[in-house]
């Protein structure tokens, strides 16, 4: 497996880009009583930026995130406010605030300016850029600890689970805050009906006699670009894989458990509640997965084919 980099303890960049003009972090600002902290009116992406073994550095799965970008504009009616320039603005951020290794940006799309819940929208486009290495679960030695949530993902009939919009994630902090008030490291979120769906900003990935299951998007999750990724590269890997609706009993008799996200990268769970995921020191199956990621992030070896897809 690639040995882990030292997590990031760098201070964030100072410039961003914020309604077409590259400023500094604290002149990039919404109304008060804009519709975006009114309504929650703002979707977003984190892309992950590596450092290439030959030199430079490279937004990852870029055209992926976009492509997500644009179904969440499309899913929560808000206009593009000029998503094709993004490229052309992360390489001018990561020149002026000097970005010469691993990175991660955000992209958001809010609704500025005041109005009411049907008023017309109009969209400003945001992006920073800040340097972020490996987060502690790649970093060190250490597996995660979940607890099932008594908090679930909305359904489809309740929100578009397909959208990344800020509205997503209120319930999914507040299961957060709780599990880590009771002594956890994260937990996971589940359906109406029982099923276990992900985890509040990573999708969860289970391992059964080597096969490789994730919950469907039809269980509410977010179709995230990491996972897209992680179905494609087992194929490539010759690992079997496919989504499939997981009871908590089910999850919990998992040879391998692992949450996987952009910012999060990889991280192997080592207990559910009190039971203890038997092979989460080993994880074959992650370990080889995070080799490869990183090697093809990295431009060492050729990159997976991957589709981002709204549906399964």
């Amino acid at each position: 497996m690639t040995p882990p980099d030292a997590p990031d303890r760098t201070p964030p960049a100072d410039t961003v880009f914020h309604a077409g003009r590259l400023v500094p972090a604290h002149e990039a600002s919404l109304r008060v009583d804009s519709m975006a902290l009114r309504y929650g009116l703002s979707v977003f992406e984190g892309v992950r930026i590596y450092r290439l073994a030959g030199g430079g550095i490279r937004p990852w799965l870029l055209p992926q995130h976009l492509d997500r970008l644009r179904a969440s504009l499309s899913a929560m009616r808000l206009p593009d406010p000029g998503v094709g320039e993004v490229p052309g603005v992360i390489a001018e951020l990561a020149a002026r605030n000097g970005i010469t290794d691993d990175a991660y940006c955000r992209i958001s799309v809010s609704a500025d300016g005041p109005g009411l819940i049907g008023d017309e929208v109009r969209p400003v486009l945001s992006v920073t850029v800040r340097p972020m290495g490996r987060k502690r679960w790649l970093a060190g030695p250490d597996g995660m600890r979940l607890s099932v949530s008594r908090w679930q993902r909305p359904s489809g009939a309740v929100l578009p689970t397909h959208a990344k919009s800020i509205a997503q994630y209120a319930g999914s902090r507040i299961a957060l805050a709780e599990a880590k008030a009771a002594g956890y490291d994260g937990c996971l979120l589940t359906t109406p009906e029982g099923n276990v769906a992900e985890a509040p900003t990573a999708t969860l990935c289970a391992v059964h006699a080597g096969e490789l299951t994730t919950p469907p998007l039809t269980d509410g999750v977010l179709p995230g670009v990491t996972r897209a990724w992680v179905l494609a590269a087992c194929r490539d890997l010759g690992i079997p894989a496919r989504p499939l609706s997981t009871g908590v009993a089910r999850l919990r008799a998992a040879d391998e458990v692992f949450l996987c996200g952009t910012g999060l990268e990889f991280a192997p769970v080592r207990a559910l509640d009190s039971v203890t995921v038997p092979d989460w020191e080993r994880r074959p199956v992650m370990s080889r997965l995070a080799e490869k990621y990183f090697a093809e992030a990295r431009g060492e070896s050729p990159a997976t084919d991957v589709v981002w897809s709204s549906v399964d």
